[in-house]
């Protein structure tokens, strides 16, 4: 269960070196990519951040059941349907497990399982490599809503097309070096409104920066562009995409200038694995990346 960072201990002031104040204590500097290299805005962020230091609802146990669910394959881009794509599911939420449910799409893309609602589950999609159709999808942190007729119908699971994966680091001018992967999320904040001017830092369990991966933000007309242009995230989409993110487990932030200081409002932690997009959001306030639905909470 995820909790609302407190102001008082995930701040940091503008004149600090780096990310001392953290648990790690440690700088997060990596070959001259530190802190700052990454959070530097003084453009004050817009959202809603009134949950922020407050503790989320609990979901009620006896919501996060089993239940069939009727799923799709889209492409992410197209939103066309994926015909016969392979589709796991890791209902813990890790994906450096053995998945708890493994089958294929049909000719529509459509298939049948069972997922657990209410509960924070991880999937990916897949087709045969040698089709070059498609590249390994990852989205972890799901939580599908409580539905009382006990069936889970017509959600789709995202696959990204090889264009596509393609297409985001040529608009920016970069290479993506598919030994690498590829994190493509939204800032939210506490109604799940875009967040604007927020700024995203990624670092390993002892506090460091990755050596290599860019972080870039998307313009008022949804395309990624260089930090230059577009330094932090567009009020209007929240966007942002991090290429070439070294294999590993890592934790994303979601950081923002609140006109004294750099605070971080958010982050979620993922498993990149080669070759692979990710699709993962920051909420504000939630330390998992975990947004519960309202139909999953105590009372509700």
């Amino acid at each position: 269960m995820s909790l609302r960072f407190t102001a008082a201990l995930l701040t940091l002031t503008a004149c600090d070196s780096g990310p001392e104040d953290k648990e790690t204590g440690d700088t997060g500097e990596v070959a001259g990519r530190e802190f700052e290299y990454f959070v530097n805005t003084q453009t004050v962020y817009t959202g809603d951040t009134t949950c922020f230091g407050t503790t989320p609802g609990e979901p009620d146990p006896a919501k996060q059941i089993s239940v069939t669910y009727n799923g799709e394959v889209h492409d992410f881009q197209s939103e066309d349907e994926v015909p016969e794509a392979d589709v796991k599911f890791w209902h813990g939420d890790d994906i450096s497990t053995t998945p708890d449910a493994e089958l294929v799409a049909d000719s529509n893309g459509a298939f049948t399982t069972t997922v657990p609602m209410c509960t924070p589950i991880g999937y990916g999609t897949f087709t045969d490599p040698l089709l070059e159709l498609t590249v390994d999808t990852y989205e972890v942190h799901q939580v599908y809503p409580y539905e009382e007729d006990g069936v889970v119908d017509g959600e789709w699971v995202n696959s990204v097309s090889v264009v596509t994966s393609k297409l985001i680091p040529g608009i920016i001018g970069i290479e993506w070096d598919v030994t690498t992967g590829i994190i493509a999320g939204t800032a939210y904040d506490c109604n799940e409104d875009p967040i604007g001017h927020a700024q995203v830092y990624i670092h390993d369990a002892s506090g460091n920066a990755p050596a290599t991966g860019e972080v870039f933000f998307f313009d008022s007309n949804d395309l990624p562009t260089e930090k230059a242009d577009q330094p932090d995230t567009n009020e209007n989409n929240g966007l942002w995409v991090a290429v070439n993110v070294p294999v590993g487990t890592w934790t994303v932030e979601m950081w923002v200038w609140n006109g004294t200081e750099h605070q971080m409002m958010g982050s979620t932690q993922l498993n990149i694995k080669a070759g692979s997009v990710n699709i993962s959001n920051i909420f504000t306030g939630d330390d998992d990346g975990v947004s519960y639905p309202d139909s999953c909470l105590a009372g509700a």
